[in-house]
């Protein structure tokens, strides 16, 4: 299975909550989703059997229940399949219409993007407020169940979880169902 989604707004790299949308579509997953990323790819993406080993190309990994067993896959960069292809979507678009709080966001239902897609916009527009000058990089995506494409999104920031991660909770329907965790880059030059 290959995953090559176009690249969303200005980003050089593969989004975070493409590649888990890819998955879920590509895995057929319904139970315990969890995709950790370890280095951002700018080429198509090769998923594979979770016993093989990770090597250089390695940029990440997925995991989720299916019945009652854990199916682990490895993600591999695919350097040889650049992807050119660019989507219209930008994360200021994709919150537009949020309300925010404290150490929370709130973003109606419906919209053009995924449920995932809309959580990791309204979450990197709370962190941004207090920090527009730092860079955030999606860690790792987890849902105990896929999420309802157009539900409302609600997220609850975390202070810090660990060193640079900040870990968000996400609600779909008021409903609890995963989290983000986001890693705090330096400040952009």
């Amino acid at each position: 299975m290959v995953i090559d989604p176009p690249l969303t707004g200005e980003r050089s790299y593969i989004h975070g909550a493409d590649i888990f949308d890819a998955l879920l579509a590509l895995t057929g997953a319904r139970q315990d989703m969890v995709l950790a990323l370890r280095a951002a790819s700018d080429c198509a993406i090769a998923v594979i059997d979770g016993a093989t080993a990770p090597d250089s190309l390695a940029c990440g990994d997925f995991r989720h229940r299916r019945a009652g067993q854990i199916r682990r896959l490895l993600l591999r960069r695919l350097p040889d399949r650049p992807i050119a292809r660019r989507s219209a979507l930008d994360d200021a678009t994709l919150a537009a219409g949020a309300t925010f709080a404290r150490d929370g966001a709130r973003l109606p239902a419906g919209g053009d993007a995924s449920f995932v897609m809309r959580a990791t916009a309204l979450c990197l527009a709370l962190l941004e407020r207090d920090r527009p000058d730092d860079y955030w990089t999606l860690a790792e995506i987890a849902c105990r169940r896929p999420p309802p494409a157009d539900a409302a999104v609600a997220i609850t920031v975390a202070s810090h979880v660990g060193g640079r991660y900040r870990k968000a909770t996400l609600a779909a329907d008021r409903e609890p169902i995963g989290h983000l965790v986001l890693a705090q880059g330096s400040p952009r030059r």
